[in-house]
C-alpha cells in the first residue's frame, strides 16, 4: 500500500463490491484504518457504488420483511423478503448504515458487514410497551395502538471520526411537557432536559423522527418540531407551521440528504409538493412534481412513503389488488418517474425505512457470542434480514 499513490489505491477499492471491501479490511491494519476511519473514502465509495434500499413491513410487527433497492425498481421484481414464522420484526430506526430492530431482543446491526450487538432494553419505559403489544394473542387494534408509538423512538449515529457511536432516544409525552430517555447501548437513563410548550399538540402518529446535523426532530400535529441533540442533551421547540392546503394524503416528514435539509412532502392525485424548512420557522415550497397517473375508478388510496433528496417513492393501493400495493419511484435528478412499478406487499405494510449501507463498525460483545453459540432462532432471522441488503 505504501508504494501506491493514495488516489490510485482508492480507485482500486472503489471498484470492489461492499462484501469484497469488507473482506479487504481484514487483510491489513492500515487498509482497515483507511477504509473505516477516513470520511473522504467512505463518501467517495458511497457516491460511486452503494445505493439506498427501502424496507417495508406491517405496522404492528411484521412476519414478512421486504427490501428493495432504489436503483433497480422494475415491474418484474417484488423485492427480496424474509418470513419470520415464530416471531415479529420491528424496525425502530435506520441511520448511517446501521439498523435498530427488535426480534425477540433489541439489536443494532450493520447488514453490510454482518456485525451486530444485542442491546438491553429492559431499562426503557417506552420500548417494552411497544414490543409487548405485538404478541399473537393481542387484538389487531391494540397492537396498532401500541406500536404506532414506535415513532417516539429515535436512533442517532455520531459519525465523528474519534467517537463513532450511536444513541437511542425515546421521547416521552406528558401533556405539554416532553422528556427524553437515552441509551448508549449499555444502559438507559432519563435526561435532565425537558421541553415545555405553551399549547398541547400530540406527536404525529406513525411519523418517524428525522436525524439531521446531530439532532433528532419529532413532528407535532400542529406542524411544530421537538428537537433534541443526543450528545449535548439540549432540546428546544421549533415553532414551525405547516399548512396542508388541498393535500389529500398525510404529509411525509423526511431528510433531504442531498441538500442536508428538513423536508415535508404533501400533495394531491395530480401534484406532489416538496417543502423545505428555512430559518427554523417557515416551510418554503421548493418543487412541484406531476404525480404518477392513477385510475380514479381503481384507486383505494395513495401516499408518499420515502424521500431522500434523490428519490421520491409513492405507494398506490388499487381495488383490483386490495390486499396488495405498488411502489412508484420518481428520480429527482432526472426529473422523471422511473419506468415500471414494484409490488410492495400487503395493505397493512405501512412502515417504510430507507437504508444506505456503510462500513460503520459495530462492536460485538460477549452476550452476542453466547446467543450465536446457542443457534438462537432470533439470530437466524436477523441474519436473513441482513442478507436482504
Amino acid at each position: 500500500m505504501n508504494d501506491i499513490p493514495l488516489h490510485l489505491f482508492d480507485e482500486i477499492l472503489f471498484k470492489l463490491d461492499p462484501k469484497s471491501l469488507a473482506m479487504m479490511r481484514c487483510t491489513n491494519r492500515l487498509i482497515n484504518s483507511h477504509i473505516s476511519d477516513d470520511p473522504g473514502f467512505e463518501s467517495g465509495y458511497s457516491s460511486r457504488f452503494v445505493g439506498s434500499s427501502l424496507f417495508h413491513l406491517m405496522n404492528y410487527g411484521a412476519h414478512y420483511v421486504i427490501c428493495k433497492s432504489f436503483s433497480s425498481y422494475d415491474s418484474k421484481s417484488s423485492g427480496d423478503e424474509v418470513y419470520l414464522s415464530k416471531d415479529r420484526c420491528y424496525i425502530f430506526g435506520s441511520c448511517s448504515g446501521l439498523l435498530l430492530l427488535y426480534i425477540g431482543d433489541l439489536f443494532v446491526a450493520n447488514p453490510l458487514t454482518k456485525r451486530f450487538r444485542v442491546l438491553d432494553h429492559s431499562g426503557s419505559k417506552l420500548l417494552p410497551t411497544i414490543v409487548v403489544g405485538g404478541v399473537r394473542n393481542r387484538g389487531a387494534h391494540l397492537n396498532a395502538a401500541r406500536t404506532e408509538r414506535a415513532m417516539c423512538v429515535g436512533f442517532a449515529v455520531n459519525r465523528n471520526q474519534t467517537t463513532k457511536r450511536f444513541k437511542i432516544v425515546c421521547i416521552l409525552e406528558m401533556e405539554t411537557v416532553y422528556a427524553f430517555e437515552i441509551s448508549d447501548g449499555y444502559c438507559w437513563r432519563l435526561s435532565e432536559t425537558t421541553v415545555t410548550t405553551t399549547s398541547k399538540s400530540d406527536l404525529t402518529a406513525r411519523m418517524k423522527p428525522v436525524y439531521l446535523d446531530g439532532t433528532l426532530h419529532w413532528l407535532r400535529d400542529d406542524g411544530s418540531l421537538i428537537a433534541f441533540n443526543p450528545e449535548t442533551e439540549k432540546a428546544r421547540l421549533i415553532p414551525s407551521m405547516f399548512h396542508r392546503g388541498e393535500s389529500d394524503t398525510k404529509p411525509l416528514f423526511a431528510e433531504d440528504k442531498k441538500n442536508n435539509r428538513l423536508t415535508m412532502i404533501s400533495g394531491t392525485k395530480e401534484t406532489i409538493s416538496v417543502y423545505t424548512l428555512l430559518g427554523n420557522s417557515k416551510w418554503t415550497l421548493t418543487m412541484r412534481i406531476k404525480n404518477v397517473p392513477m385510475d380514479d375508478i381503481k384507486l383505494v388510496c395513495w401516499n408518499v412513503v420515502a424521500y431522500d433528496g434523490k428519490c421520491l417513492v409513492v405507494r398506490e393501493m388499487k381495488k383490483d389488488t386490495y390486499y396488495n400495493g405498488w411502489l412508484h419511484v420518481y428520480d429527482m435528478e432526472a426529473n422523471s418517474w422511473r419506468f415500471g412499478s414494484v409490488w410492495c406487499g400487503y395493505k397493512n405494510n405501512l412502515d417504510y425505512y430507507t437504508f444506505t449501507p456503510s462500513l460503520f463498525f459495530v462492536e460485538e460483545d460477549e452476550q452476542e457470542k453466547v446467543i450465536v453459540a446457542s443457534n438462537d432462532l432470533r439470530i437466524s432471522y436477523l441474519n436473513a434480514i441482513m442478507a436482504l441488503i
